[in-house]
């Protein structure tokens, strides 16, 4: 069980990043790194926000505009839909590559400066540490066992 006060990255992810990119925090012990992959699953049609057809995407003039520069944005690799993953190890050696993760999340958007994803670890990083507990524990119930 997690304390009240939540746990955070005291560093951000910069306003432009690249897949591979990590911040890290230590807490009672244990790094957990928070890491940018590329998600090669989520695509620019998947929803109705970036759609060429402005009756879709129920935008007024101004807003289908930066919808369509965005898309086309997308299409030049200008920003790319990723994943956070949270990692987690102890003195180099790794308890869980993905102790927590989030994906389809849009990077380097346009008029961004990625401080969405500084948020979404530091929600993120509770559920990594209740689960590297979990596995901590069974790794210490299999070692007595």
């Amino acid at each position: 069980m997690t304390s009240t006060k939540k746990p955070a990255f005291n560093e951000e992810f910069n306003s432009f990043v690249c897949e591979g990119d990590t911040i890290e925090t230590k807490i009672n012990g244990i790094l957990y790194t928070a890491r940018i992959e590329h998600d090669q699953n989520s695509q620019i049609d998947d929803d109705d926000c970036h759609n060429i057809d402005q009756a879709v995407t129920g935008c007024n003039d101004e807003q289908q505009e930066k919808l369509i520069a965005a898309r086309e944005g997308w299409f030049n690799n200008d920003w790319f839909y990723c994943g956070v993953v949270i990692s987690a190890s102890k003195e180099g050696i790794e308890i869980d590559n993905n102790a927590a993760s989030l994906w389809s999340i849009e990077a380097n958007y346009p008029g961004s400066d990625n401080t969405h994803l500084h948020e979404i670890v530091s929600d993120l990083i509770e559920e990594a540490i209740d689960n590297v507990q979990d596995q901590l524990a069974e790794m210490i119930h299999t070692l007595q066992g």
